[in-house]
């Protein structure tokens, strides 16, 4: 086992690709796009490589995110050798709880979690990804009385990432984001805000374009994230609103599916919203934790 490094990448996606085909994971982000994500990676201290006769065998990767408790940690692994990537998460759970994590997460497909338990993780979360086509008709957004429509051509600096952490404060596990996480590198058009008559924010709905490889959806893909809804203005129908103008916007630019991320067990069962809209569960990961404080 030795550290990796960022000319690893390549080696590691296809390790990555192994899994979905196994069905431990959904998908794989492009080369591309998955880079600007890994920017900054500290590869010598956060990941682990087995080399062997046919190239790389196993790969692990830990990445912290902050949270109002402390540092929680995601760590992925892969290997087609099932002994090897059990011995990869334990490595990247040890080093979580080392580097003053407060809890450490592995991210698996429904039916492979069996041996998360021996890392001392337990099961805390159904994560759905919903999919729905592009090339059917598509879903009327309709406006909201007493609220206004925005784009990125419209919101100063700084308005997104404020209505984006209120809206997501009382979510589990919150992780507070940067303006830079949320907007850099998105076309100004698909990203979305809804605003009260006086200009007050209330929502936040955000959408790209993403290419994936061994891949069953019609690409390019749709992705819809951060529907997000400020409490006080919830159960108006600002997020079907919002969302239904993504996927329009989104198809305009040559989208031809859409895919959204949701927690299984959302307190304000926003999946239901998604369903209406045409979005169908596709994959089902489970989230499990191993908590050191």
């Amino acid at each position: 086992m030795r550290p990796g490094r960022a000319e690893d990448l390549p080696a590691v996606l296809e390790l990555w690709h192994a899994e979905v085909r196994a069905g431990r994971q959904d998908c794989v982000p492009g080369e591309s796009h998955l880079g600007r994500l890994l920017a900054g990676f500290d590869w010598a201290a956060r990941s682990r490589m087995i080399d062997g006769r046919r190239g790389l065998e196993g790969a692990v990767l830990v990445a912290g995110r902050p949270t109002p408790k402390g540092t929680v940690t995601q760590v992925s692994a892969a290997s087609e050798r099932l002994d090897m990537r059990q011995d990869m998460l334990r490595w990247g759970v040890g080093l979580s709880k080392a580097a003053g994590a407060v809890a450490a997460q592995v991210w698996c497909g429904r039916g492979h979690t069996d041996a998360l338990a021996q890392l001392g993780a337990e099961f805390v979360r159904p994560w759905w990804r919903m999919d729905m086509s592009l090339e059917r008709p598509l879903p009327e957004p309709v406006t909201v009385p007493g609220y206004r429509l925005r784009d990125g051509t419209q919101v100063a600096p700084g308005g997104w990432s404020d209505v984006h952490n209120r809206s997501f404060a009382d979510h589990w596990r919150f992780s507070p984001r940067l303006e830079v996480e949320l907007v850099t590198g998105r076309p100004p058009d698909l990203s979305l805000m809804a605003v009260t008559e006086d200009g007050v924010p209330a929502a936040v709905t955000l959408a790209h374009i993403e290419s994936y490889t061994e891949d069953a959806r019609p690409q390019p893909v749709g992705l819809v994230s951060s529907v997000g809804t400020i409490p006080e203005h919830r159960r108006r129908g600002l997020a079907t609103w919002l969302v239904a103008e993504a996927l329009r916007r989104l198809c305009r630019d040559g989208a031809r599916s859409s895919s959204l991320y949701v927690d299984g067990w959302n307190h304000t069962r926003a999946f239901d919203a998604y369903e209406k809209l045409g979005f169908e569960l596709s994959f089902q990961s489970e989230v499990w934790e191993a908590v050191f404080q």
